[in-house]
């Protein structure tokens, strides 16, 4: 399971420790500062600080510094080498691809592990992941960050495990195409919805077949997370057959309030469940009493109890024709 995203880079990936691989300081390493075990930690390739050098440079002095035939985690870190230009993934994933043939032991790959430091979330431009994939038929995990604008078709894979995109709006095409995708060993699922001002906006009916339980046979986790719209999600999840398949349900990280909460407590039941995540909520406390109570036999998070923001907007001047709105947000945006 990868990392939550909250704006900080990957500390593990696969079960390894990340050891950073970049020019720092704005030099190569030097002898002895690479680890010798390649099998032993998840690489994270990127610029750094070396901003006279390109990220296919890098990725070259990553090829003869290290045994790639043992690596079987890796990350496609910062690459945008020009930040006042629009560089996609292609910057990185192109030299990968053109060198899949010297990572016959790869599992695990994730390709845009950049913190706010870096970059925004919604300034990570991603390219449609099938080219990787058909590089790579032997990949279990699959994850990318940055949603913005993306594209993708239906995804075709054989071996993949566990899919995870994390981004502040998730497009209701992509959330179409994964569930057309042909992912039939896929057992772990997580997407990031956000909202529409960063290219979100999806709607239960974008995860019709996922949520029916035709799109993935083998799930067992399903994370719908990040969610402006929440309640709207936990509605259409309290009914879904899907699941009944599942052990582990994650609605986290969004707004969901009272009303998403309830639906679920309300629909098919959910103790069969190993856990359910509900962290970063707009719960009242009576809410989540009656969850926990309900649920005794399910571990369930609901860590993280959020307060709205009320703002009191002027309607004229009249002070009583004075307007209250609520902003209740999620945790990944911009």
């Amino acid at each position: 399971m990868i990392e939550e995203f909250r704006r900080r880079l990957l500390n593990t990936f696969a079960g390894l420790p990340v050891f950073e691989f970049n020019f720092t300081d704005g030099e190569p390493f030097s002898d002895g500062e690479v680890p010798e075990d390649a099998a032993a930690w998840a690489w994270r390739i990127a610029l750094g600080d070396a901003e006279e050098y390109k990220f296919a440079q890098v990725f070259d002095y990553f090829l003869d510094s290290v045994d790639t035939t043992r690596v079987k985690a890796l990350i496609l870190g910062y690459w945008l080498e020009d930040f006042d230009v629009e560089i996609d993934a292609a910057v990185a994933t192109g030299p990968l691809i053109a060198n899949a043939e010297r990572f016959p032991a790869l599992e695990s790959l994730f390709i845009g592990d950049m913190d706010s430091e870096h970059s925004e979330v919604s300034w990570i431009f991603q390219k449609d992941p099938a080219p990787v994939l058909a590089a790579f038929p032997r990949l279990r995990e699959f994850g990318l960050r940055g949603t913005t604008n993306l594209t993708m078709a239906p995804l075709k894979h054989a071996a993949l495990e566990e899919l995870t995109l994390q981004g502040g709006g998730l497009p209701p095409e992509v959330a179409r195409a994964i569930g057309a995708s042909e992912l039939p060993s896929l057992t772990h699922l997580e997407l990031y919805l956000g909202e529409r001002w960063y290219s979100g906006g999806s709607v239960p009916e974008d995860y019709e077949r996922i949520l029916r339980g035709e799109a993935f046979p083998r799930l067992r986790h399903l994370g719908l997370r990040d969610a402006a719209n929440q309640d709207e999600i936990a509605v259409a999840v309290a009914h879904a057959p899907v699941v009944a398949q599942l052990e582990t349900l994650d609605l986290s990280l969004g707004n969901i309030t009272d009303a998403g909460a309830t639906a679920l407590l309300n629909g098919q039941p959910l103790t069969h469940l190993k856990s359910l995540d509900l962290h970063h909520h707009y719960l009242s406390e009576e809410m989540m009493q009656r969850v926990w109570s309900a649920l005794r036999g399910v571990e369930v998070n609901l860590d993280e109890q959020e307060t709205p923001d009320v703002w009191e907007t002027a309607n004229g001047l009249d002070e009583a024709e004075s307007q209250r709105e609520v902003h209740r947000y999620i945790a990944v945006a911009e």
